[in-house]
This record gives structure tokens, sequence and C-alpha cells, in this order.
């Protein structure tokens, strides 16, 4: 009994790789934008107003009793972890937007 062949599959072009340098840079880069992203809601007054209104919502307040909250401290540290997350996921966003542009750009001088 025989094995058919298979046919051989096209070269399918794979990204490219990408360097363990331009990894540390990507990570520096999201870091360094959630960081000031961050510092947003620490110096400029309408961010901190949407904070405290997000932190009085039904749904806010939800989170503390599911994650059992009643101290005050442990009320500040979700406000702050929730202002991290949401810091980082638009960091994250930015960068890929900026990723985006820089690859298009690339291309056309290509």
């Amino acid at each position: 009994m025989r094995l058919k062949k298979t046919p051989s599959r096209p070269d399918v072009t794979s990204p490219r790789e990408i360097s363990v340098a331009e990894t540390l840079i990507r990570t520096v880069i999201l870091v360094g934008l959630t960081l000031a992203f961050a510092s947003v809601f620490r110096f400029w007054q309408p961010a901190i107003k949407f904070a405290q209104h997000v932190a009085g919502t039904s749904a806010w307040q939800e989170l503390y009793s599911l994650f059992h909250i009643e101290s005050g401290l442990g009320r500040e540290q979700l406000i702050l972890t929730g202002i991290m997350i949401a810091c980082f996921l638009l960091a994250l966003g930015v960068q890929a937007i900026g990723l985006l542009i820089f690859q298009r750009i690339r291309k056309s001088r290509v």
C-alpha cells in the first residue's frame, strides 16, 4: 500500500520575526505610556472627576461586594487598580495603532 504524496503548499510569507531589542523597546514604550496616562489621573481635574464618577456607580459598588472589600483602604486600592488597568489598555491600543502606522510608513518607503 502506497501513501499518497501530499501536494506541497505554496510558500507563505511569514511575518517578520521581532528581535529581543525591539521587544524590549516596545515594552518600555508600553510601560511609559501607561504611566503617562496614569499621571493624567493625578494632575488633570476632569480625569479625577471622571474617576470619582465611575467609582460612585452602582456597577463599581457591586465590585466592592464581589471582592468582599469593606475597608476604605481596600476601596482605594480597587480604584487605583481599575485606573491602572484602564491606562494599560489605553496604552496598548495607542501602541497598536502606532505600530500599524509605522508599518504602513515603512511599506510605503520600500
